[in-house]
């Protein structure tokens, strides 16, 4: 075979660059193509001990603890946490009976707000399909709404020892006992102004009230540039007709023509699924308090969005369904469903009442993940079953700042649960609040490698424990976590239980089968209901760093006291610092400290153990309403996600590029060399280079990151090219932060034998 040679030939380039912050594909990150993902706009704070804890969301919460109540209204507790009790699914375990018409509770607002959301609990039907009432809204003594209330989606029971639940009441334990409402006032609600809710009447039954949040709604978002409406495919909102042919028509031609998608404000009727195809583009509503899209469908599999798309944004709506039933746990209808692939982000979304809310995964066997998908700023509540469950192979996701509550299994959960898919890494849980769990964990995490999972605030669960790790389920399961699962800086309070669905005891750190390379550290416990921690004989490598666990054993069980901690075996696990408090179990030896295989327990792998059995504590209030910013900080990263940005670094170089012609450096496979000069800038880490086949970079042949101004690229990659275009960048580390610059415009690169 003769010698191939190929000439490349570009003229000399000269831009002015600006570092702006962004990322290179380090850490968690990845380079798709050339374009900026849709996720890389928000900016995913880092772990904080002293930081904000929590997710930080625009309401404020109002307990009925600290209401006025009239009218032979009442508080129901549960403080032995009893499953049977309605009282244990409550905030604080309490909330406001409104036995009859006229009993009412009533508070006076410390803040303003048009925006309310209700959490009640109203009687099942005999049949399980639930009953409907209502209850009214007084505002300063006035009439200001009626609220119409239905338990149709309410109520799943849970024979003892069985494990899963039924729709109709078999005598087991009643969960999901609460559900939530939200309503517009017409005048919003100001500093010193009552608010009432009261038993109508209707339907002659029993009521009750949780809490109420407040919020200021803020205005329509209007159709963006570039856009197609759904109205104008035939979408009718707030009227009985089904949107869903013209909703999915609206997508596909989106996808078409390149454009985003805007849902007005209004009700949407969907019969099926809502199908999100394509690249690179935005989908968005006119708010999560103005555009609804109500799935119709009761049946398996009836509803819901799936996606088979790349760098999407999806953004601003509300969406419920109308499924009430888990159908042996093969519902199959997820509020958001399949592969985000690209960098994808699903922000400022309120969903409830589906199976799952977000359920990601390849089911399709072709390899495709949700790499790099972040869910952000997000009401995630009042589901069947998880809230968020990353599965099948995704990878360096995120889910922050969100809202998770109410839901029939775990919360938040990372699982690959077959070996068809690759193991999932370096995914993220972090500032969230997680609560009323009544079933599994909080947060769970059933293998993978790397995952971070950092400041967030777990309450109030029932049957569930707060942060759950365990090898029950099939998939990868830890084998391959050689870079270690770090918790950090995470708030547990009155989690755990002495009796889940199984008959099973949970702590409120729950750890048990092979599960290895665990780190926790600066974790802090409250009034666990029944254990503090349990690690299970088959874990290898777990440390607590720092770890405080004020009482344990707060249900006040008598067939075995809650601990601290239950270690089957103490050499698995090893503490260094850890405080206790109030502990309701001690061994012979004094130790706050169970283990029912050996006995007793090598006390040696505790360090720095203090038992402060009278310490007195305060549990760290829920998080406090605020502003959440999504944008990302120049001054190299604050940890506090409301921290607005300070200091841009900033530096201007003039990249020069210059390419030569040189031989291939083998007969049979052509090897080529481009040797790339860039004129020296000051300040910088580094350059970026790419090759791609068009002038948009959507097909990027080569992407390569080098520390030197004048290096030689080596690609077999660019082989029988006959065009090709080459651009450059510099970029910036700060603080552990990488800030890039412009890319220089694509410039076109002619390709000569």
């Amino acid at each position: 075979m003769r010698k191939i040679v190929k000439q490349i030939i570009v003229m000399g380039m000269a831009v002015m660059l600006t570092i702006q912050p962004g990322y290179m594909g380090n850490d968690n990150k990845k380079v798709y193509g050339a374009e900026s993902t849709k996720a890389d706009s928000f900016y995913l704070p880092s772990a904080n001990a002293n930081g904000v804890i929590g997710a930080t969301m625009p309401y404020t919460r109002y307990d009925t603890e600290k209401a006025s109540l009239a009218g032979g209204a009442v508080i129901a507790k549960s403080d032995s946490y009893f499953n049977s009790s309605i009282a244990t699914q409550a905030s604080n375990q309490s909330y406001a009976r409104l036995p009859k018409s006229g009993s009412s509770v009533e508070w006076t607002m410390e803040t303003s707000g048009d925006g309310v959301t209700m959490r009640f609990t109203m009687p099942d039907s005999s049949d399980g399909k639930g009953k409907t009432g209502s209850l009214d809204v007084y505002v300063n003594g006035k009439l200001a709404e009626k609220v119409n209330l239905t338990s149709y989606y309410m109520w799943q029971y849970f024979a003892a020892g069985k494990g899963h639940p039924s729709d109709t009441n078999n005598g087991g334990y009643p969960l999901f006992a609460f559900d939530e409402v939200h309503f517009k006032l017409n005048k919003s609600l100001k500093k010193g102004d009552k608010i009432k809710i009261q038993n109508s009447g209707a339907g002659n039954m029993e009521y009750g009230v949780d809490f109420i949040e407040v919020e200021q709604v803020q205005g329509e978002i209007k159709q963006p540039a570039n856009s197609l409406s759904v109205v104008d495919y035939g979408a009718k909102p707030n009227d009985d007709t089904d949107d869903a042919t013209a909703i999915n028509n609206c997508l596909y031609a989106a996808k078409n023509m390149k454009k985003d998608v805007y849902f007005p404000a209004g009700t949407y009727k969907m019969s099926k699924k809502m199908k999100i195809l394509g690249e690179n583009i935005k989908v968005t509503g006119a708010g999560m308090w103005y555009t609804n899209i109500q799935f119709t469908s009761d049946q398996q599999g009836g509803g819901g969005v799936t996606g088979k798309c790349k760098n999407v944004e999806i953004s601003n709506m509300y969406l419920n369904s109308n499924l009430r039933s888990r159908y042996s746990e093969s519902a199959n209808y997820k509020c958001f469903a399949d592969v985000f692939e690209g960098g994808s982000v699903i922000h400022d979304i309120w969903e409830e009442h589906f199976e799952c809310g977000f359920w990601l995964g390849d089911y399709d066997r072709d390899t495709n993940y949700s790499d790099g998908l972040k869910i952000v700023n997000s009401r995630i509540r009042n589901n069947l079953a998880d809230g968020v469950n990353f599965c099948q192979g995704t990878s360096n996701a995120a889910v922050y700042n969100c809202s998770v509550r109410n839901n029939g299994d775990d919360g938040l959960a990372m699982w690959n649960n077959d070996y068809c898919s690759k193991d999932e890494e370096k995914n993220v849980f972090a500032y969230n609040t997680v609560e009323f769990n009544w079933r599994a964990g909080g947060i769970a995490v059933y293998g993978g490698n790397g995952h971070k999972i950092y400041n967030n605030y777990i309450c109030d669960t029932t049957m569930s424990c707060g942060i759950h790790l365990n090898t029950v389920f099939p998939g990868h399961k830890f084998n391959n976590n050689k870079d270690g699962i770090k918790f950090d800086n995470n708030i547990i309070i009155k989690s755990g239980c002495s009796k889940d669905s199984w008959n099973g005891t949970m702590a409120a750190i729950d750890i048990t089968g092979g599960v290895k390379n665990v780190t926790f550290s600066n974790t802090k416990i409250y009034e666990a209901q029944h254990d503090g921690i349990r690690v299970g004989q088959d874990c290898s490598n777990i440390i607590f760093n720092n770890t405080k666990i004020y009482k344990s054993g707060a249900d006040g069980n008598t067939s075995r006291k809650g601990a601290a901690l239950y270690l089957d075996t103490a050499q698995n696990v090893i503490f260094n610092n850890i405080e206790i408090a109030k502990s309701a179990y001690s061994n012979a030896a004094g130790w706050p400290i169970y283990s029912h295989i050996y006995g007793t327990v090598n006390t040696n792998n505790i360090k720095n153990y203090v038992n402060v059995s009278s310490k007195e504590y305060t549990i760290p209030s829920y998080p406090k309403a605020g502003t959440f910013s999504t944008g990302k900080p120049s001054n190299g990263g604050s940890e506090n996600p409301t921290t607005k940005p300070t200091v841009k670094p900033t530096v201007k170089p003039i990249v020069k590029v210059n390419v030569t012609k040189v031989k291939s450096a083998s007969k049979k496979r052509a090897s080529y060399k481009i040797k790339i000069s860039l004129k020296k800038a000051k300040s910088v880490t580094g350059y970026q280079i790419q090759i791609a086949t068009n002038k948009k970079f959507k097909k990027v042949l080569v992407s390569k990151k080098v520390k030197k101004y004048k290096f030689v690229l080596k690609s077999s990659k660019i082989k029988n090219k006959k065009t090709l275009y080459l651009r450059a960048r510099a970029y910036k580390v700060v603080s552990k932060k990488t800030y890039v610059s412009n890319w220089t415009k694509a410039k076109k690169v002619k390709v000569t034998k």
